[in-house]
């Protein structure tokens, strides 16, 4: 009986001292929209903001005064269009670049801070953009015809919760 006792308070000593396994969290309740994602564009690692919803695309980076070096935002569509972009309450100027479906960059374009004119792609064949500070694209030497790597972008999609194939086709 003493044994037995004895054999149930050990299991029952080690069961207290065995960590549990961390609870799985839903990627997307941890990775908001203030979460950097490492991409490459063109040989430059930078770090990307992923504005995927309609509210975030609208808020952009409004009322951001500085962007640290290489950090920047990604705004990620469904469909492929011709894009137009304002700077309404951008108090910093910008660098856009409008990016193909494929991760090839098609044009590089300057907006200034506060501007509300618009600025649009000439192509109907964009799928996202990303904005730097304004002058990066031509200090880092990624132009047009290099690549935004997709692999890293799905990646930071898929850890906010987002099905990364709404957004970029399988198989690129």
């Amino acid at each position: 009986m003493f044994r037995l006792l004895s054999l149930s308070l050990i299991a029952c000593l080690v069961g207290c001292d065995a960590k549990s396994p961390a609870p799985t969290v839903a990627a997307g309740s941890e990775a908001g929209i203030e979460v950097l994602f490492p991409v490459h564009q063109g040989k430059q690692l930078t770090k990307l903001r992923l504005a995927a919803t309609e509210l975030e695309k609208a808020r952009g980076l409004m009322g951001t005064k500085v962007l640290p070096p290489n950090e920047g935002m990604a705004f990620m569509y469904e469909e492929d269009t011709q894009m137009l972009f304002w700077m309404k309450d951008t108090p910093l100027s910008l660098d856009i670049a409008f990016v193909g479906a494929d991760g090839k960059i098609l044009e590089i374009k300057t907006m200034q801070a506060f501007d509300t004119n618009t600025t649009s792609s000439t192509s109907d064949k964009v799928r996202f953009t990303v904005e730097m500070a304004a002058g990066w694209f031509a200090t880092s030497g990624v132009k047009v015809g290099d690549q935004v790597d997709l692999t890293e972008l799905k990646a930071g999609l898929t850890a906010r919760g987002f099905t990364a194939r709404r957004y970029l086709p399988l198989g690129n």
